[in-house]
Parts: C-alpha cells; sequence; structure tokens
C-alpha cells in the first residue's frame, strides 16, 4: 500500500446527508485491478467547481435582502432538479449499474447508503455519484464495503451499506467535498435565516 493511500485512511473528512442519485455493481478483484488506473488518472470530466455558482450568487449584490431573495430562488429550483433527477435515475432493472436516489451519508473518503442490491461485507465495488450542480458531474470510483446491516425503510427491505473508497481520481475527491462545503453553508445560511427571520 502506497503511502498517499495510508495517509487518505488516516484522514477525516466532512460529511453531510443529502439526496443524491448512487449507481453501485459489485466488482471482482480481476475487474478491481482492470479499473483501478483508469479511475485513479482521469478526473470524471473537465470542469468547474461545484462552488462557482454559489460565489457567483454571492458576487451579484451586496444587499441582503435582494441575496436571500436570490437564495430562495435557488433552493426552489434545487427542489425541482431534485424532481427532475428523482425521475431521470429511476433503477433500470436491465442495466450493468443498480440505481438508486434517497438520502445518503457522503464523505470524501466513503459513502453510507441504502439499497436492496446485494452486496457483502469485504466487497469491492464500483460506485458513481451524480453531483446535482450544473454539468452534473458522476464521480467514479473504486470502493470496498466496510458494512451491510439489513433493515427497514418505509416498510420495505434494504440493507444500509457503508463503502469506503480505495481509488478516487483527487479532482474528483476534491469537486466531492467542494460540494459537500457548499451545501453544508447553504442549510448553515438558511438555518441562521428561519431563526433570525422569527
Amino acid at each position: 500500500m502506497s503511502d498517499t493511500t495510508m495517509d487518505d485512511d488516516r484522514r477525516e473528512y466532512f460529511r453531510i446527508k443529502d439526496r443524491l442519485a448512487i449507481e453501485i455493481r459489485a466488482i471482482s478483484d480481476d475487474e478491481f485491478l482492470q479499473l483501478e488506473n483508469t479511475i485513479r488518472y482521469n478526473p470524471t470530466q473537465v470542469i468547474d467547481k461545484a462552488y462557482d455558482m454559489h460565489f457567483l450568487k454571492e458576487s451579484i449584490s451586496s444587499d441582503e435582502k435582494e441575496k436571500n431573495h436570490i437564495l430562495s430562488y435557488l433552493v426552489m429550483i434545487d427542489k425541482k432538479l431534485d424532481m427532475l433527477i428523482d425521475f431521470l435515475y429511476k433503477p433500470k432493472k436491465d442495466e450493468l449499474f443498480h440505481t438508486s436516489y434517497m438520502e445518503v451519508e457522503v464523505s470524501g473518503n466513503g459513502v453510507k447508503f441504502f439499497t436492496d442490491l446485494e452486496i457483502h461485507g469485504g466487497d469491492y465495488a464500483e460506485i458513481r455519484i451524480v453531483i446535482p450542480r450544473f454539468p452534473y458531474p458522476k464521480i467514479t470510483a473504486l470502493a470496498q464495503v466496510l458494512r451491510v446491516e439489513d433493515c427497514l425503510v418505509n416498510g420495505a427491505k434494504y440493507r444500509e451499506v457503508i463503502v469506503r473508497f480505495i481509488v478516487i481520481n483527487e479532482e474528483d475527491r476534491d469537486l466531492l467535498i467542494n460540494y459537500i462545503f457548499v451545501k453544508d453553508r447553504e442549510r448553515l445560511r438558511l438555518k441562521k435565516d428561519f431563526f433570525c427571520g422569527r
């Protein structure tokens, strides 16, 4: 194991809960080795940082009231986009990847989510996470399943799965981390506005 990988294992990442589209498939050791270098050295796509739109909004106006109106519109648009993503990413039984769109807990080091996919602790998986910010990059990583626990979600049987990223392009990880910080900043701002508005 390289020093970089060991450093990654010790690094703690901030995490958030969010609704995200997750695509996952269990892979063999051979598939892991075939995909490793492709994923490690090729970013998902060349795009602007996820937080560019957020900081553009910050610079639009110095008027706090106008900024709050803009934030309200962005939150409304975000909810509508969530509905569109929900529609577009409904699971398709005949695809290679198993797709779900529900609340997950995500960090720069891994993700916890619910699935009805048959998967076990110790398995390797290829996982894709759609970042719900234009142009909707799909971050790909190779992960290892750390824990699987049977549970009920809205009366249906699911597995709560925790995976740790083993191989991820560092630009993609940065994109994911930036998205996490932007979402948390939005959450804190909305919370502050809610309590200040009372």
